[in-house]
This record gives C-alpha cells, structure tokens and sequence, in this order.
C-alpha cells in the first residue's frame, strides 16, 4: 500500500491552482505486479498457471495436487470451464490420467477437474469428447491396486458429467464401455456400486414430453389379492421414442453460442434414454441390476459386510421403476418371478409401510412396478 501511495503523491498535479516551483515527476508506470495485487490475476492466467504446476515433474505430490484444486474452484465458473478448449488447457489435463509422473492422488484430482468441467454444459462435453477421453476414464474402473476406490468414484463422476443429457457420448460407450458399467455393480467398495447405479438412473430418465396412461390392472397385489382394499391408481409414462416437436430453429430465430448452443441445436441431443433403454437389455445390465440388489455381493476392504446396502437398494429400486413404468421397459418371465418374490419377502421381512419408507417409494411408484411384475 505504501508503494501505491508514493506513486500517487509523484504523479498527482497541484490542485489549488498555483503552479508549482518544481515541474512534476516523470509519469512511472504502475508495476503489474501491483495491479495484480489490487485487481487479482485473471482467472484464465491463475488456469494456465496452475496446469504449469500440475504437470511439473519437478514439483513435489502435494503442490500438483493443490494447483489441481485452485484450477477446480475456478472451473466451476462456467465460463472458465469453457475457456479449457480455448486456452489449449483439456490436452495436458487429459494427458495427466494416463502419464507415468501421475501418482493415484494427482489422477483422481485430474478427474474431479474433469468432472466439475462438464456437469450440465454441453459445450465442454463436445470439446472433451474430441480427445477420445472413454477410454482413459472407463479403464480406471477395474479394481486393482493402483485403482483405489476414490480413484474409481472420481472416475465415475467424469463420466457422469461426460454422459448426462449427451446422448452422442452414451452412444460412443459401445459394449466396452457398457461392459465397464455393468461390472462395476459388483465393486468392492459399495460407494462406487451406488454411483454407477446411480448414473444409470440418470441416463434411464427420459426428457421429453409426457403421456397419461392407465397403470396395469391389479397393480398393487403380489400376491392372494392382499393389497386389494388399495385403489389402483394412474401413472405417468412417457413416450420416450418420439422425437422432440418443437420446431427447428430458422434465420429470425437464430442460436447464439453459448454453452447449451448444441442441445437448442438438437433437442433430442440430451435424450439418452433411448440408447440406455437398449443398452440395459443388449449387454445383460438389467439383469446384473436385479442379481446386486437380490443377491448382494459382500462389501468393504475384506468383503466383511454381507447385509445389504440401504442406500443402494433404493437406487436400484427408482431404477426398475424408471425402467418398467416410465420407459416401458420389457422384463422376462424369469426376471418377474425374482423380483415379485423379492419383493414378497422383502415385505413380509419389514411391513409395506416401512418397504415404502426404505425405498422412498409413493404407493402409486409401487404400484405401478408391482403391477409390471404380474
């Protein structure tokens, strides 16, 4: 501050209108360094400044990892996050996941940068997708020892923010990448197994426009018409199929760029639900899906806990709904039978009230997938 005060007195001119006996001082420059100290750098400098860092052999672990950290605060700005593809900045983050110099740690902070880039802007999920990043992200989902759990769960975050409303990413998945997800539903750690679960609900969701349609007859009784005294109620389904309706844009309605530019261009764009649906039958997903949550695989570091996971059991219970009611997905006669019989003995474990409250299941959710059991 000091320093700002002197060059203000050296450069300032007399203001009583008496002219001074000494002529005025030589007009100096404000250091830069000043300024920045006053204004802050930009933030696009403090982002290719803190990759520097990040991919600086000589650095030790931990300054890595914290410029990693500072460049994440900042992308969460949208703008920023944008600004990636413009400063030249995906190529060395993406070259991080897979460099010799990269410890676990410095990977999993790459991948929490990645994530935080891409959730919900289509823009920096296009200029990511150019670097053929599935690949890279799916291969740190096999357990290992150089794959931690957190390791695994970043990973999945990426692709997470890579895939939601980015149907031309879901397609790009191919068996490999299916082949990965579905996998990693009998993980070692149940935080991963919740996340993948998860994910896929995400995609599963449709997001186009809505029909009404009536919810099969009998819906609520599973077995002996126990649930009989209980109305059957409407449930709405969706027409996932058909194409977005709204009118393409024209010259007097024109599309600016922005972030969300690509999605305005193509509305069907963020609909992933058609290839999901596809993809959960094609590559045996559902029924990985109704084996984890029937028959649990034991989970933690020595496989110690063997009761199922609260948590995902209700995420895998919204899914089937999403799936059978929603999207009107197809079960087999098999994959009935299990899951009403589950389902029955579930109930008969815990009370249909308490069922309903473990799944955060309204009894018109319930109902409608019961009623796809019958």
């Amino acid at each position: 501050m000091q320093s700002i005060l002197r060059w203000s007195l050296e450069n300032s001119a007399p203001t009583d209108g008496v002219s001074s006996e000494h002529p005025p001082a030589e007009r100096k420059d404000l250091d830069p360094a000043i300024i920045d100290m006053i204004l802050g750098k930009p933030d696009s400098l403090q982002m290719k400044e803190d990759m520097a860092v990040a991919v600086d052999e000589s650095k030790n672990e931990d300054e890595r990892i914290n410029a990693l950290d500072h460049m994440e605060m900042l992308i969460e700005h949208i703008d920023n996050a944008n600004d990636l593809e413009k400063l030249k900045l995906w190529e060395p983050l993406q070259s991080l996941l897979t460099a010799d110099s990269s410890t676990s740690e410095i990977k999993t902070q790459a991948l929490w940068v990645i994530g935080t880039a891409l959730q919900n802007n289509p823009s920096a999920q296009e200029d990511y997708l150019l670097y053929n990043p599935l690949p890279v992200l799916l291969s740190f989902l096999d357990p290992s020892p150089s794959s931690s759990p957190g390791l695994r769960a970043k990973a999945i975050y990426a692709l997470s923010g890579l895939l939601k409303h980015n149907s031309p990413a879901v397609q790009a998945l191919g068996s490999f990448g299916w082949s990965k997800l579905r996998d990693s539903l009998q993980d070692p750690s149940i935080f991963v197994r919740r996340k993948v679960i998860f994910l896929l609900s995400s995609l599963l969701l449709p997001s186009i426009s809505t029909t009404n349609a009536p919810a099969p007859p009998d819906a609520l009784r599973i077995e002996n018409n126990t649930d009989a005294s209980i109305s059957t109620p409407d449930t709405t389904t969706v027409n996932i199929m058909t194409p977005d309706n709204r009118p393409a844009p024209t010259a007097d309605d024109p599309i600016f760029s922005n972030s969300h530019a690509s999605n305005l261009r193509n509305p069907n764009r963020s609909n992933t639900s058609p290839p999901t649906l596809s993809a959960l039958r094609e590559y045996n997903i559902l029924e990985s899906i109704i084996s984890a949550v029937i028959s649990p695989v034991p989970y933690g570091d020595d496989g110690e806990n063997v009761e199922a996971d609260a948590d995902f059991e209700e995420k895998v219970l919204h899914l089937l709904c999403t799936y059978a009611v929603t999207c009107q997905g197809e079960l087999s006669k098999t994959q009935k039978e299990k899951l009403k019989a589950w389902i029955q003995s579930q109930k008969t474990k815990s009370g249909k009230t308490q069922l309903l409250e473990n799944w955060s299941l309204s009894r018109e959710e319930y109902a409608g997938l019961v009623g796809k059991l019958l």
